[in-house]
């Protein structure tokens, strides 16, 4: 579980609950994680006693995008606040300590330059006086404002530099090749230290000397620039929503679902991913309160590098390379197709929120041909006898069918393209758009919503015109039909809708909305009348509805949601026994929405 999280959109770093680095990355965010399974650990020596803070309650808080710990042992106060520097390459590391005796803090290098362990350099530079690892273009440099009293390096692979720390004395040993790991002790009760990232040699010593001369003001800049940024937000864990989803827009565009690497466990693969569809709905809330120099990065990579013959791939690595897929080649037909259509409509629709806000013209006349080829994909890729769209991946990327919430969204990215259409003038096109998004609209009434039952249907198969399969799982998506404003909210489709999906999967144990009945994604045991974990995002999307019928209620759901942050991150989902957190934490589309929530409620 992650408990902290600093960023600059350049470089990045996630920690524990011991205040362990366990992810570092640079020069993407999401590539390359440098600390791939790891632990940069930290140890304190006191009058000869030595502990790792793993052995201590260590109470680790975020503060915006700072990341605070707090401890005592043997008679003695101390605390660490680390933070991404927003105008360098470097994370600073302000140490406090209060108490009698001598102190030493060690801490624990344990680098996997690029993501692997092979052919890693680590060296004591006395000139500079502080460790650098290198691999090809890839620095880092570890140093303090404070003398280093002791410094080693040696082989990761063979714990000898760990073994070296535990007895609070360091070996000196001064360079180190192939799998290696490094520590450094510094022998002051109060100091800076920086973890600094570059291309050469010389970047990495310009940035340490150019910190080093001002360290405080360097640290204290980045706590006012927070400030100023989320201040004007009452709630503490919307100020905290808002600086990570800000944190996870790179400074080249890319915004990853999440850093945490804690999945790996379950398949060797991780979220930091560019999922469209995130991204998007990402941006659209950072649109919304204001942030369009952000996202205008993203829409920028979104539409001039990932979009394909009109539509988009599953899910992109952090330099806009296709990621890993699970969607396989042999569903293509004349029937269906391995992507996700809702990340095509999704983005369209985020792309005409943020121009409403920005009027971004030169944006726009850069990219109207993609928006334009999107929109035809989506006019094109229908059943010409149903009129629905043909069959691709849902969101939660495990069915094919034709789903309601992608509907929902190729309704919305129409309507959005249409204007875009009516802004440039491009009249033929414009009426086509808007006129297949109203036809979108009646097939959905008409094919996809269950008379019977007063519920959209989670998907149905079409084969030539013919509904060949209906799955009848409550489905939390559903409720996209309010996200994307494709049925009014007094509407009595969408009304019954959400009084069944409410009543079937509402979490009784711990509160919460699962995602739809027998979820099997990350379940942890028996889970009898428990209709599955239960998810920020599916609960914010109720939250959201009901903000616009029922404030109190919608209150009520945003107090449920802040009440399950872990020293502010909000998870993926929760356990719905106990309420602890499971999955990846934080992911950034939960942040997403409950900021959005609670925007709508302001």
């Amino acid at each position: 579980m992650r408990l902290g999280f600093t960023s600059n959109g350049e470089i990045a770093s996630l920690y524990d609950k011991n205040f362990y680095i366990r992810e570092l990355y640079y020069p993407y965010l999401g590539e390359y994680n440098h600390a791939v399974g790891g632990f940069f650990k930290v140890g304190v020596w006191h009058d000869g006693k030595f502990t790792w803070l793993e052995n201590l309650k260590v109470d680790v808080k975020m503060r915006n995008l700072i990341v605070d710990a707090k401890s005592t042992w043997d008679g003695i106060e101390f605390s660490m606040s680390d933070v991404a520097v927003f105008s360098q390459l470097a994370i600073v590391r302000k140490v406090e300590t209060k108490g009698e005796g001598l102190v030493r803090f060690i801490f624990y290098n344990d680098f996997k330059l690029n993501g692997n362990e092979i052919g890693d350099t680590a060296f004591y530079d006395p000139g500079l006086d502080a460790v650098i690892h290198y691999k090809g273009k890839t620095w880092f440099l570890m140093g303090s404002t404070a003398p280093l009293y002791e410094y080693t390096m040696g082989r990761r692979d063979k714990e000898e530099v760990l073994k070296d720390c535990e007895d609070g004395t360091l070996s000196k040993n001064s360079i180190a090749q192939g799998s290696v790991a490094s520590a450094v002790s510094i022998a002051s009760p109060s100091f800076y230290y920086f973890i600094i990232a570059g291309e050469s040699y010389d970047e990495v010593t310009r940035t340490f000397k150019e910190l080093k001369e001002n360290a405080q003001f360097n640290y204290e800049k980045n706590d006012r620039y927070w400030k100023s940024i989320t201040s004007p937000l009452e709630d503490e864990l919307a100020r905290t929503s808002l600086a990570i989803s800000l944190g996870h827009v790179g400074d080249k565009g890319e915004i990853p679902a999440s850093l945490d690497t804690d999945i790996l466990k379950f398949n060797l693969d991780t979220y930091a991913y560019i999922w469209p569809r995130d991204a998007s709905l990402t941006a659209n809330v950072l649109d919304m309160a204001g942030f369009t120099s952000f996202t205008r990065k993203f829409y920028d990579l979104l539409f001039t590098k990932l979009f394909e013959k009109g539509y988009l791939f599953q899910k992109y690595n952090p330099d806009g390379t296709w990621g890993s897929t699970w969607h396989p080649w042999t569903v293509r037909s004349k029937n269906s197709f391995n992507i996700q259509e809702d990340e095509t409509g999704t983005s369209i629709w985020a792309f005409w929120n943020y121009f409403e806000r920005s009027r971004d013209y030169d944006l726009l006349k850069k990219v109207y041909h993609v928006v334009r080829d999107a929109a035809n994909f989506m006019v094109n890729f229908r059943d010409e006898k149903t009129g629905l769209p043909l069959e691709t991946f849902d969101l939660w990327e495990e069915k094919l069918g034709v789903h309601t919430y992608t509907v929902a969204s190729v309704v919305a990215g129409l309507t959005s393209a249409s204007k875009f259409a009516e802004v440039v003038g491009d009249w033929e096109n414009m009426d086509k758009w808007k006129e297949t998004a109203n036809q979108l609209k009646e097939a959905m009434r008409r094919f996809l919503y269950d008379q019977e039952r007063g519920v959209f249907f989670k998907y149905v198969n079409v084969d030539d015109g013919k509904i060949t399969n209906v799955d009848k799982t409550v489905e939390s998506s559903v409720l996209g039909v309010v996200t994307f404003g494709v049925f009014d909210v007094n509407d009595p489709i969408v009304e019954s809708t959400v009084r069944v999906v409410e009543e079937k999967l509402w979490v009784k144990n711990v509160g919460g909305l699962a995602r739809y009945e027998n979820d099997f994604y990350q379940r942890i045991g028996e889970y009898k009348d428990v209709p599955g974990n239960p998810w920020i995002i599916t609960t914010m999307w109720l939250a959201q509805y009901y903000a616009k019928k029922d404030r109190e209620k919608a209150l009520q759901l945003l107090n449920w949601a802040r009440k399950h942050a872990f020293s502010g991150l909000l998870p993926e989902q929760l356990n719905p026994f106990d309420g602890s957190p499971l999955s990846v934490i934080p992911l950034l589309w939960s942040h997403a929405e409950y900021l959005k929530t609670y925007m709508m409620l302001k």
